[in-house]
């Protein structure tokens, strides 16, 4: 390349950020070079909306967090925040540049693994390829604690992180292999300083894949045992949900619908799964033994609903819904059937997951 061509692109790059700086304000963006001979603004305000006093705490005296992406990034991206179950303590968790998603809570609630692409060019997930990290969490103050690590380093997409109950273990979806498969890796260690040693705090090592199959197999989710794992799958031309041993083996067909069945999640006693699905029409909440029978509608209503977790008393789910034409956060109490909008914003606030 050029002298002089490298010499107007720095120029623009420096004036890009110059003008963020100014619209923004001092501090509101860094200069980072993660790409050889790139350099690339990157968005650093803290996180964001919580008081010192807000702690989550509920009526157990336990906490309570609800995790979600949103669309609420300055510069139109996802992030993943957190809430109470009530929709106070909104807290930015990732605060990146980038588009931040799919969070999924350790075991422990104390991490957070969710899919990036802070580390490409264009920071979006429609052009680029996720990678999988973690994220400390202090459930006490409802904050993220030290930076986000990053899991899977691979030229592949990986996706749709669901942690074993013993937290030894994350599966993941992943194209790494030609086509979408069910993958498992090394969770631990989660503990010590990432400068101390080079596995330390990152995890992602040993990764086996499950199902090795031609067909998409995506979204998966441990069972609450460990034994199993559901996930979804168009092997036989349509997604449904299938469930398997948690070494791949033992693959069991639960439903069998010309509809797409997808976004499986155990319930906390393991006796029952939601599922996604558009087999009356329209995206619709189910519920299924873990057998695959006894399917029950219990959205039922003539808006899109998706991705539906459990509290941890399995009495309510969390789910995202159109029902106002902008994607919100709601609560849906199973014994009464009534709805709570916790987010009630025009952002799309999408993928929330209860915490454990």
């Amino acid at each position: 390349m050029k002298p002089g061509l490298v010499s107007r692109k720095r120029w623009i790059v420096v004036a890009v950020a110059v003008w963020v700086l100014l619209a923004f304000g001092i501090g509101a963006a860094v200069l980072v070079k993660t790409v050889p001979g790139v350099a690339r603004l990157v968005y650093g305000d803290p996180p964001t909306g919580q008081s010192t006093e807000c702690s989550g705490v509920g009526v157990t005296g336990q906490p309570e967090w609800i995790a979600f992406e949103t669309q609420r990034g300055r510069f139109g991206d996802y992030e993943v925040y957190v809430m109470a179950p009530d929709g106070s303590c909104l807290t930015n968790l990732t605060s990146s540049w980038a588009d931040d998603v799919a969070p999924a809570w350790s075991p422990d609630g104390r991490h957070v693994a969710f899919v990036s692409v802070r580390d490409t060019l264009s920071g979006k997930l429609d052009l680029e390829s996720g990678e999988i990290y973690l994220l400390d969490f202090d459930p006490l103050t409802g904050r993220a604690v030290g930076e986000a690590r990053r899991m899977t380093d691979s030229p592949a997409a990986d996706g749709w992180p669901a942690w074993s109950p013993n937290g030894d273990q994350i599966a993941f979806h992943s194209d790494r292999g030609g086509d979408f498969d069910i993958w498992v890796m090394d969770a631990a260690p989660l503990e010590g300083s990432p400068e101390a040693c080079d596995t330390c705090g990152k995890g992602g090592s040993n990764p086996v894949n499950l199902t090795n199959h031609p067909g998409d197999d995506r979204f998966p989710a441990w069972s609450p045992d460990g034994a199993r794992i559901a996930f979804a799958s168009d092997r036989d031309g349509s997604y449904d949900i299938w469930v398997m041993d948690a070494d791949g083996s033992g693959l069991v067909k639960l439903t069998d619908s010309p509809a797409r069945d997808r976004y499986p999640i155990w319930s906390p006693d393991g006796t029952r799964l939601t599922f996604n699905t558009d087999r009356d029409g329209n995206q619709e909440i189910y519920i299924m033994d873990a057998s695959g029978n006894d399917l029950v509608n219990v959205t039922n209503t003539p808006y899109i609903e998706g991705l539906a977790d459990w509290s941890p008393d399995g009495m309510r789910l969390v789910l995202y819904s159109e029902q106002k034409k902008d994607k919100d956060v709601y609560i849906l109490d199973l014994a009464t059937g009534q709805w709570t909008n916790i987010t009630n914003s025009p952002y799309s606030d999408e993928y929330c997951t209860w915490w454990p």
